[in-house]
């Protein structure tokens, strides 16, 4: 049998009795990193005996067939990712699916996973919700993802990385317009951080400190029915941040990547924001 088993994102008395013992006993730990599991093995008093395998992305494809083999002789296999819940953007669904096609059992030991947690400590709306993954890095690419799910009514949960946090927020804001967001950092370790605001206030203030450290889960409210379908005072905000850092040219392109809007439609705003006319004031 495969055993899915989830492990602490950050506080170690997280792990749970079960899983404990499952890690105890299991013929082999497919890890995604060695060295993680074996500090986190290290503090729950687990011996190794060379039962650990490194198994991700990268040698999935070699390593797998090794594996379904060991279940198939009626080995007990524990798959486990550095922190969290397994395959929740981390390695294993491509294991999980080739068990299911070899008729190996499939079970799970339940454990944290951030994007739930950062959810529960939100305060947005927890009834109806979609997990997104990363938020891709090139802003053409994060634009189409975050349009995708733009009118979707349900509490949206992104990951981002602090070197990425402000271009995705300020590409949601373009698209999602002024919603309220949650940031949640470094859940349930020492330097935990929720931050919960209008998103345009939350960009402003990474744009002026810095970014956060450390994981990041962004939670959004979802669409609602009374949202702006004129996303003009969007356009004008990122204007007034992009005219401070790039020349005129530079900015309306930069905008017009970030909003989809039209470079002439941009272009207008921008000479009225230079200009200072009394509504951009």
């Amino acid at each position: 049998m495969l055993m899915i088993i989830g492990t602490p994102i950050g506080n170690v008395e997280d792990i749970t009795v079960r899983a404990t013992n499952y890690l105890k006993d299991a013929d082999l730990i497919a890890c995604e990193d060695t060295r993680s599991t074996k500090k986190l093995l290290r503090l729950l008093n687990i011996k190794t005996n060379g039962k650990l395998i490194s198994y991700h992305d990268h040698n999935g494809a070699s390593v797998r067939p090794y594996l379904i083999e060991e279940l198939k002789k009626g080995k007990s296999i524990a798959l486990v990712s550095d922190a969290g819940t397994p395959l929740i953007s981390d390695p294993g669904y491509k294991l999980v699916e080739s068990c299911h096609k070899n008729n190996i059992r499939v079970s799970a030991i339940p454990g944290p996973t951030s994007p739930i947690v950062a959810l529960t400590v939100s305060g947005l709306p927890t009834d109806k919700f979609t997990f997104n993954g990363y938020i891709p890095s090139a802003v053409n690419n994060s634009r189409k993802a975050l349009v995708e799910t733009k009118n979707l009514q349900t509490t949206q949960i992104w990951f981002s990385t602090p070197p990425k946090l402000i271009n995705h927020l300020k590409t949601m804001l373009s698209v999602y317009g002024n919603r309220r967001i949650v940031i949640a950092r470094e859940m349930t370790k020492l330097h935990e951080e929720v931050k919960n605001a209008p998103l345009n206030e939350l960009l402003l203030h990474y744009e002026t400190n810095g970014p956060p450290k450390g994981e990041i889960v962004i939670v959004v409210a979802g669409a609602n029915n009374n949202d702006k379908k004129n996303d003009l005072p969007d356009v004008v905000f990122l204007l007034r941040d992009a005219l401070q850092r790039l020349s005129l040219r530079d900015a309306v392109n930069e905008v017009s990547i970030l909003t989809g809007a039209s470079k002439k439609h941009i272009y207008q705003n921008a000479l009225d924001i230079i200009n200072d006319k009394p509504e951009y004031k």
